[in-house]
């Protein structure tokens, strides 16, 4: 076992030592391999059977329906030469097709949409307290560009 080191390391040493490592890279290429999936098998095949993960070296991988499973079974080996040449080396020995019963896939994002931040809505009345404000005060001049970014059409006197 390694010795535990007591010092401050930076964050990219910390990930050097994690993700450094021979398995950290094979599960980083499985990764990519997911994000992947409709340009490995084609998008038409790779809605219809999805991944679901993987133990060890069994590529575990989801089907839409049960006549789906049936006629993948017979491809399995195709899917599975398809993986193993992303990959670059035979990592995956076996193809299990389960029906997908809900499960997320891993082609896809599971974080959800945020919707579109909301405009900001624009003031009505915009400039008026310009005259009585001092020229030369900062908040003065924070002033007059927010009024610029709103009002780029209104004339503003630099200063009174």
């Amino acid at each position: 076992m390694q010795q535990r080191q007591k010092k401050v390391r930076s964050a990219s040493e910390a990930l050097n030592t994690v993700l450094g490592t021979p398995e950290a890279a094979l599960e980083l290429a499985i990764a990519r391999l997911w994000r992947h999936w409709p340009e490995i098998l084609g998008a038409e095949i790779a809605e219809m059977i999805r991944p679901l993960g993987h133990r060890k070296t069994t590529m575990l991988l989801g089907a839409t329906n049960s006549m789906v499973m049936q006629e993948f079974s017979f491809f399995a080996q195709n899917i599975l030469d398809k993986a193993n040449a992303f990959l670059g080396n035979a990592y995956f020995q076996k193809v299990q097709i389960e029906l997908m019963a809900g499960r997320p896939a891993l082609d896809q994002s599971l974080l959800p949409k945020f919707p579109p931040r909301p405009e900001a809505p624009k003031p009505d009345i915009l400039g008026n307290l310009l005259p009585c404000m001092d020229p030369s005060s900062p908040v003065t001049s924070c002033y007059r560009a927010y009024v610029r970014h709103f009002r780029p059409d209104l004339k503003i006197p630099e200063n009174e």
